[in-house]
């Protein structure tokens, strides 16, 4: 058995996800973000996986299969994995199979780029992680008072799930 982090995130659970529970099998299509394509955030790093080439755009390890969108490899690559339900088509990735050991709600900062913009930006190192034993349907998004005159929200960007999946020794960092 090897455990794998993943992040489902906000957006595609409330699109046309099914929630799920710790102990639920799964089924779910995934791809491969490089560490440049996640976020500006340096904490994502406990959270990446490593992966060998698999031909095809796809790249895989024990029990996982995932689409990789990058230049076609000969070496492993590093990245968060994620569900990815609004990709290629459904056959062209293979679902990976596997049983959730955990699940947290992943929320992160975000301030206005300048004040009044109305437009916001991650802000570096702000990530809480809050255990929870079934995943949510819907995410929250909570503005707080104004940061150095920028405005300021902490948004529940998605779930981060421990899978459990056949093949290989159990780990909690997969190819590390």
């Amino acid at each position: 058995m090897t455990l794998w982090r993943i992040m489902y995130e906000s957006w595609q659970m409330e699109c046309c996800g099914e929630p799920f529970s710790v102990g639920d099998e799964v089924r779910w299509p995934l791809a491969l973000h490089e560490p440049d394509e996640v976020t500006a955030h340096a904490s994502w790093e406990d959270t990446y996986s490593e992966l060998e080439p698999a031909g095809d755009g796809l790249v895989s390890g024990p029990g996982v299969t995932a689409l990789y969108a990058g230049e076609p490899l000969s070496r492993p690559v590093v990245g968060l994995l994620a569900v990815e339900t609004h990709g290629p088509q459904p056959d062209d990735v293979p679902e990976t199979v596997g049983t959730v050991r955990s699940i947290q709600v992943v929320t992160e900062g975000y301030a206005e780029t300048h004040a009044g913009s109305r437009s916001y930006e991650p802000v570096a190192g702000e990530r809480w992680l809050r255990m929870t034993g079934t995943c949510p349907k819907w995410f929250s998004d909570e503005t707080l008072p104004d940061r150095g005159g920028r405005g300021y929200r902490r948004v529940e960007t998605g779930a981060l799930v421990e899978l459990e999946t056949p093949g290989g020794p159990v780990s909690a960092r997969p190819g590390q």
